[in-house]
């Protein structure tokens, strides 16, 4: 009788399971002003797989060995499995806990008496479930996959700063075999100089002064070539690095200049950029299981009710097993009395950590925003750069000729050439690193807009997103 009284309240009880006792507020609204546009957009067309614009079929196959092989790629894999795996974990109480028990003994027992020889066989299937009453742990299962959501999203924003990682410090590799290419150019222009120099000396039109600072000049441009040189091998070994290789001195083949910049592909809404972002979905799924663990912190503190039952068979000889059977069952109700406050600590603790989510989900959105606006600045201004820079050059270029024109006439003596030659080469080398810098805004510029082809992403072949 006292059993089925305790069934008749479990039974009760259990139409209650999954009552929740707080409710997650909906989160889907940004918590700040959305802009309704970016400062700035261009015309072209926005494409997902940004690397396609450059037309670069090095760096589209670079891109695509990186996310089959990049290590920090493969670790963020590795941790989306073991989020995986805390998610199953988490749900698993929903379900019942099934044990089997087999057990066999023999004793023996001597008196005064006769010996007496005992044995013993049992086979039991036992039963344990705890009803969730107030859906704490289905609140617990929601936060663990949320938290699973979150690594996915974690992987991907991996994989699209992998990209532009990979992009960014291949036009850099470019743009050092381009000044050295630069430099075997100044280096030949500038042994013609100390031929005329040389020559003018020879026939008394010149001082030897004029011979020492070309020299001078010569030797200071073909001082920059092992600098050039280190920083080219720096960058092999950080691409190979990215790629998954051993750091070697092999060289990468591809162009010798850099590419012209695509036109500037259109900037969307930042509402649409947001959904973008795998980083602000990442926060944003954090922040719903922060939201699912104060649920489940304040269904803790209330009572709950566990079912347990066994069933099975015992004997004395093995024969006899099947005929000898044996069930049990019986609930248990648990509530909270005393815990010096504990479990309200651990409402409190879980409540923090929300706020805590909400200002890096908040922070996470104002980062994205800033990032955007940041690259259209930035390469906006860079573009006045590059003009100035590419004017300045005109400039350098026909003062070298007037200068080396009145030179080789003996109008002026060799101090403006050695001037104007300076200022040339100078101007030249900045024009390289303002384009290369510019490339590498427009690759901030992709990388801040987001992009969805991650989604495509499998553990088996990093790159199986990058097929048509």
């Amino acid at each position: 009788m006292k059993l089925t009284a305790a069934a008749n309240v479990a039974l009760a009880l259990a139409l209650c399971s999954g009552c929740m006792v707080h409710r997650v507020p909906d989160r889907s609204a940004p918590p700040v002003i959305v802009p309704p546009a970016f400062s700035q957009s261009g015309d072209a067309p926005a494409h997902d797989r940004w690397w396609r614009d450059f037309d670069d079929p090095v760096l589209t196959a670079l891109i695509h060995q990186a996310l089959a092989d990049n290590l920090d790629l493969r670790s963020a894999w590795a941790r989306l499995g073991q989020s995986a795996a805390l998610a199953r974990q988490a749900g698993a109480p929903l379900w019942p806990e099934l044990d089997a028990t087999g057990a066999a003994s023999r004793s023996r027992t001597e008196a005064a008496g006769p010996v007496v020889r005992t044995t013993q066989y049992s086979l039991s299937l036992a039963a344990s479930y705890e009803i969730d009453l107030w859906g704490r742990v289905r609140s617990q299962e929601r936060a663990a996959a949320l938290d699973f959501a979150a690594s996915r999203e974690d992987l991907e924003a991996a994989a699209i700063t992998v990209a532009a990682t990979v992009g960014d410090v291949w036009y850099s590799l470019v743009e050092q075999r381009e000044q050295r290419l630069l430099l075997d150019q100044q280096i030949e222009t500038s042994e013609t100089l100390l031929e005329l120099a040389e020559l003018r000396f020879s026939q008394g039109l010149a001082s030897a002064l004029d011979v020492y600072q070309q020299r001078q000049q010569l030797a200071t441009t073909r001082g920059q070539v092992p600098g050039v040189e280190s920083r080219l091998r720096v960058l092999e070994h950080q691409l190979a690095v990215l790629l998954g290789r051993t750091p070697m001195a092999d060289m990468v083949p591809g162009p010798l200049a850099l590419p012209d910049l695509p036109r500037l592909p259109e900037a969307g809404l930042p509402a649409d950029m947001l959904a973008r972002r795998p980083d602000v979905r990442a926060a944003q799924a954090r922040l719903a299981a922060a939201d699912h663990r104060v649920a489940a912190a304040v269904a803790a503190r209330l009572p709950s009710l566990s079912l347990t039952g066994s069933a099975g068979y015992a004997a004395g000889r093995s024969q006899d097993l099947w005929n000898s059977q044996a069930w049990s069952m019986a609930a248990s109700a648990l509530a909270p009395v005393f815990d010096a406050g504990r479990r309200a600590a651990e409402v409190s603790r879980t409540k923090a950590r929300v706020d805590e989510a909400l200002a890096l989900y908040t922070q996470t959105i104002l980062t994205a925003f800033r990032e955007v606006e940041d690259a259209l600045v930035q390469e906006r201004k860079q573009w006045e750069y590059v003009a100035s820079v590419r004017e300045q050059l005109e400039l350098a270029t026909s003062t070298l000729r007037e200068a080396r024109e009145r030179y080789s006439n003996g109008l002026s003596d060799y101090l403006p050439v050695l001037a104007a030659v300076q200022s040339h080469h100078q101007v030249a080398r900045e024009l390289i690193s303002a384009r290369r810098q510019l490339i590498s805004f427009r690759i901030q510029l992709y990388r801040s807009l987001g992009g969805t082809w991650p989604r495509g992403l499998a553990p088996e072949a990093g790159a199986a997103g990058e097929k048509k």
